[in-house]
């Protein structure tokens, strides 16, 4: 370095416990894995950094799975969001010169991860148009929280699960993201809570 300080995110990853980022949801993951099996595909929409995409990708290592994993991020951040309007990636992007893609893709790379996780840098409804109907696994949204993105992103990628797939998300918590309870109440009135503050969705 320069002399000035190691960035935290640029210090070096190993493991995806590295990783900066909140993540909550690793028995989720292990059930996904050990419910849908070889062959599924699942997508995480909303990587930032990669903490729970390398995860799950271990998850599936460790498991001894045939699943593939896409991620789908602007990584340009979400911007101020919640009750406090925290722009939490905002430090990231920054650091990126406007974008956190290419810290994501070295996290990626550095846990030793990159032959079973495929990335895509791109606005989640944009990217879902990319795929067939009925053609994932297991969808995760835990992208915007504002209201209407939540509903655009459930709109755009519920119908790419397959039959008794799961769609699910992130901080499902009336507190601090009302926006996201009030979404998937109105978009998924058969919703349920799932793990800590996930939601799930059962395709009939």
């Amino acid at each position: 370095m320069s002399g000035h300080a190691m960035s935290g995110f640029d210090a070096p990853v190993r493991r995806w416990q590295d990783i900066p980022g909140w993540f909550q949801w690793r028995s989720a993951q292990e059930e996904a894995v050990a419910h849908f099996g070889d062959g599924a595909r699942f997508v995480e929409v909303g990587c930032y950094l990669g903490k729970s995409i390398c995860s799950l990708a271990e998850a599936v290592r460790v498991g001894g799975r045939d699943i593939a994993i896409l991620g789908v991020d602007t990584a340009q951040g979400s911007g101020p969001e919640g009750r406090g309007a925290t722009n939490a990636h905002g430090p990231a992007v920054e650091h990126g010169g406007g974008t956190f893609a290419g810290t994501l893709h070295r996290n990626v790379i550095s846990c030793g991860l990159a032959d079973s996780v495929q990335l895509l840098i791109s606005d989640s409804v944009a990217a879902a148009r990319l795929f067939d109907d009925e053609s994932f696994a297991w969808i995760h949204i835990d992208a915007r929280h504002d209201y209407p993105s939540v509903c655009a992103d459930i709109a755009a990628w519920a119908p790419k699960v397959r039959r008794g797939g799961w769609l699910s998300g992130d901080d499902y918590d009336d507190y601090q993201w009302p926006g996201v309870v009030g979404a998937v109440s109105d978009a998924l009135p058969d919703a349920q809570r799932w793990w800590s503050t996930q939601w799930r969705w059962i395709k009939p």
